[in-house]
């Protein structure tokens, strides 16, 4: 009979861990979500960053290309 109560609690404590296990890696799985969603809202707002730099370069172009008409015309 001792045989079978050192079975019974050593698939209890297996059974135990595999719980905690279960639990830390819901855990782990949740905390992947949230990192993910972070990373693309983090991917959007370098994206937004990025399309805001190109406007701001394409007016600054026009701009220096504007002053370069100037310049010119005067040197005429």
């Amino acid at each position: 009979m001792d045989l079978f109560n050192n079975l019974e609690e050593k698939l209890e404590s297996i059974l135990s861990k595999f719980e905690s296990l279960k639990e830390a890696n819901a855990a782990l799985q949740n905390n992947l979500s949230l990192k993910d969603q972070a990373l693309k809202e983090a991917e959007a707002a370098l994206e937004k960053v990025n399309q805001e730099r190109e406007v701001i370069r394409q007016r600054i172009d026009k701009i220096l290309k504007r002053l370069e008409i100037l310049d010119k015309g005067e040197s005429a």
